[in-house]
């Protein structure tokens, strides 16, 4: 192809871009950058998920597999989105087929997860407003009630930090 045709396939194409009626969007000035959230907690539960993923087979004594990567990255997205920047740090503990739990255990109530896989959760509360058995539901990707469960769980020990400050 000669140089004059490449410019004029080139012109040519300008005339149709420019005749489309696609507009063309400016570009922002601002820009949104992905970055670690920001929460208090989230250090040490990121160390304790890389312990779980690296446990060695039989870790329990009866043949258990390490916890799984993709059973982690879902419960660590999870809690990023479940609990607030300065809430309580939950405890997780591995389960015997690759699964984990995150629990709390406060004054004020009890919270247990237990991630089977991503997307497959099994959530218990215990608190003065669900009597002796507790409550329970199975979550796959809506773990809105969960966070009201940390929030509840949570208020009373803030206002109790709050008061003695």
């Amino acid at each position: 192809m000669s140089a004059a045709r490449a410019t004029m396939t080139l012109w040519e194409a300008r005339s149709v871009l420019s005749a489309s009626p696609v507009s063309s969007i400016t570009s922002r000035q601002n820009r949104l950058v992905l970055s670690e959230p920001d929460r208090a907690w989230r250090a040490g539960i990121v160390h304790r998920l890389n312990e779980l993923c690296c446990l060695p087979k039989g870790w329990d004594g009866y043949g258990a597999e390490p916890v799984s990567f993709e059973t982690a990255n879902f419960a660590l997205r999870m809690l990023d989105v479940v609990c607030p920047s300065e809430g309580p740090m939950p405890s997780v503990v591995p389960g015997p087929n690759r699964d984990l739990q995150v629990e709390w255990h406060l004054a004020s109530g009890d919270i247990e997860l237990h991630v089977r896989a991503p997307n497959d959760v099994h959530a218990w509360r215990l608190s003065v407003r669900t009597g002796d058995d507790g409550e329970e539901h199975e979550l796959t990707n809506d773990f809105t009630l969960v966070a009201q469960w940390i929030k509840d769980l949570s208020e009373p020990a803030f206002a109790s930090q709050t008061a003695a400050a």
